[in-house]
């Protein structure tokens, strides 16, 4: 007989990632697939329509996530979580539908539209209290395509010290930063090369993952995002675009040259991290500084960095599931959020 499954959507602004796993917690299956939501609610209809025929197999029981609220084709967050589900309730009656609104538990699509505060952005609370379910105490880090998460566990509960974006940003518990989408202009405005101290076009020319690209870090194969000028992720279209924000072209220089910019501008990217890092820890004293970091996302190798120079241990999500996933640490949340409701709701 087939065991029921859990389906955990997750559903972003710049992508939509599903898990599957049994009511035992067996995890089954992690997807991932584009959905440019910036572009039109139309992205996600066609994003869905995709996962259903990848998906191993389908289920009358979804749980529910989300991020893609704070994109701009939405005048406010509100109509955003209420959009997606009416976009949502198109693939998936609203009957099997779960949405997860952290401390409320698991609300029904109705209600979550009236409590939408507590369901808009919400992924990270599923992934870190999953990982406090295993670990004690330590610092979980969640570095996406886009945006970091880093939030203390204690006790075996996560300990955030605020709940929506606006306030998460002002402490750092949302470090506005990934491994792949953000623009280097974000990550700094002057860059040392060819022995002069050269200001950044601020300009969309480059991002993260060029750099981490040109550095080995990211496979070019995998990565699900559109580059800043639509051509390749290989290493010398990288380089082009890295070169483009100093305002001349690859072939000026030698490559040496443009492996060593990227990795100075890797090094500032880890070191903000870091200091976020260390300014979440403060505001927990009584986790000891020895405490693991909890490493998750598709750029948790920079967590591990921060894990190594801060002297802490590092944890990698994929220990936590059951059979370990490293696609399951890639995509957290959608993981997580399946396998809570299969502790919670089975």
């Amino acid at each position: 007989m087939t065991q029921p499954i859990i389906t955990g959507w997750d559903i972003g602004g710049a992508h939509l990632k599903v898990a599957q796993c049994t009511q035992q917690g067996e995890l089954r299956q992690v997807v991932e697939i584009p959905c440019p939501l910036w572009q039109g609610i139309e992205q996600l209809q066609k994003a869905v329509k995709t996962a259903q025929v990848k998906l191993l197999q389908p289920t009358q029981f979804n749980v529910i996530t989300m991020t893609g609220e704070l994109v701009d084709i939405f005048p406010d967050r509100q109509s955003g979580v209420t959009e997606i589900l009416d976009c949502i309730h198109l693939f998936l009656s609203e009957e099997c539908c779960h949405i997860y609104a952290g401390d409320l538990g698991w609300l029904t699509p109705r209600q979550a539209k009236n409590q939408w505060q507590q369901v808009a952005s919400r992924n990270w609370q599923a992934s870190v209290t999953f990982a406090a379910g295993q670990v004690e105490q330590g610092v979980f880090i969640d570095v996406g395509s886009t945006t970091s998460d880093i939030i203390a566990i204690d006790n075996h509960q996560a300990q955030p010290k605020a709940f929506n974006d606006f306030e998460r940003q002002a402490i750092s518990e949302l470090h506005y930063a990934g491994a792949i989408r953000t623009p280097l202009i974000a990550i700094a405005h002057t860059v040392p090369f060819d022995n002069k101290t050269i200001r950044l076009a601020a300009e969309l020319f480059a991002t993260s993952g060029d750099c981490w690209v040109i550095l080995d870090q990211l496979d070019p194969t995998t990565i699900q995002d559109n580059t800043a000028d639509n051509q390749s992720w290989q290493k010398p279209d990288c380089i082009r675009r890295l070169a483009r924000l100093l305002g001349t072209d690859a072939h000026t220089f030698p490559e040496q040259q443009w492996h060593q910019l990227a990795q100075w501008l890797a090094e500032q990217q880890i070191m903000q991290l870091q200091q976020a890092c260390q300014t979440v820890s403060a505001n927990h004293p009584a986790i000891p500084k020895s405490a693991p970091i909890i490493g998750a996302g598709i750029g948790r190798f920079i967590a591990q960095e921060c894990a190594k120079r801060l002297g802490k241990d590092y944890i990698d999500f994929s220990r936590l599931t059951e059979p370990s996933s490293s696609q399951a640490a890639d995509h957290a949340p959608a993981a997580a959020i399946a396998l809570l409701a299969s502790q919670q709701l089975s």
